[in-house]
């Protein structure tokens, strides 16, 4: 079966194309709210509505002392922030943040 060209309109559903560009600037902005919430001393921080392994993940960033092992964890942060965004799960800890702000 002959490959179909992606310009051609056909029975599937046509889906949004995001470029990589796009998706690495969301990527560092989730990068950079998930380095506010850890700048939030940790008593504040317990009263935002994290999902588990957000908050297991900031626990961690607390106790790392190196600077590549705290950078690979803002990555895996930030990873962690774009399944709770996609989940939906991101708006109220983000409502929550801004209110502590």
């Amino acid at each position: 079966m002959p490959r179909r060209n992606r310009y051609q309109i056909g029975g599937e559903e046509e889906k949004e194309r995001v470029s990589r560009s796009q998706k690495k600037r969301d990527s560092s902005a989730l990068q950079e709210v998930g380095r506010r919430i850890a700048d939030i001393p940790a008593v504040k921080r317990a009263r935002l509505p994290l999902p588990g392994d957000l908050r297991d993940a900031l626990e961690e960033y607390d106790r790392l002392s190196g600077f590549e092992a705290k950078r690979r964890q803002f990555q895996f942060i930030g990873r962690l922030m774009r399944e709770a965004q996609e989940e939906g799960t991101l708006q109220p800890v983000l409502d929550a943040l801004a209110v502590l702000e």
